[in-house]
């Protein structure tokens, strides 16, 4: 740490080859993965900044403030390993394995719709559920 330099190595994740940067810490290595000379674009010399609006940044704002919880690591799973199981489970009982569907594309066209369709989606799922009053029947009916 003291010399105030880094190891450069390489490492394959997947069937990807990585470069990675290895850096030391006082209270241990930091590594930091890094990207090929070939897969680094140029920034286009011009770009348009397109205008912000404020009922956008608002709605992007309450969006985000209506999707704050927690972190709960548990609720992350690796979804491609679960699934990868239930195929091999599947074929190990001998049973056909069927390729899914591909889903149909979403046909939103307006970025202010889906914000507040989100939104108003967030909003019922975080509402507490209330019962609805009960009717009393007369007797004898």
């Amino acid at each position: 740490m003291s010399e105030q330099k880094i190891a450069i190595g390489k490492t394959v994740m997947g069937t990807k080859e990585t470069l990675l940067a290895i850096i030391p810490r006082a209270d241990g290595i930091l590594i930091s993965k890094m990207y090929f000379e070939d897969e680094i674009k140029d920034l286009p010399k011009s770009y348009n900044k397109p205008e912000i609006v404020e009922a956008e940044l608002t709605m992007a704002k309450a969006l985000i403030n209506s999707m704050v919880n927690p972190f709960e690591p548990a609720a992350y799973k690796d979804e491609y390993q679960v699934k990868l199981r239930e195929l091999l489970e599947t074929k190990i009982a001998g049973k056909d394995i069927v390729a899914s569907k591909d889903e149909a594309p979403s046909n939103i066209i307006s970025l202010m719709d889906a914000l507040k369709a989100s939104i108003d989606q967030n909003k019922t799922a975080q509402e507490p559920a209330t019962k609805a009053p009960r009717k009393k029947t007369p007797k004898g009916a």
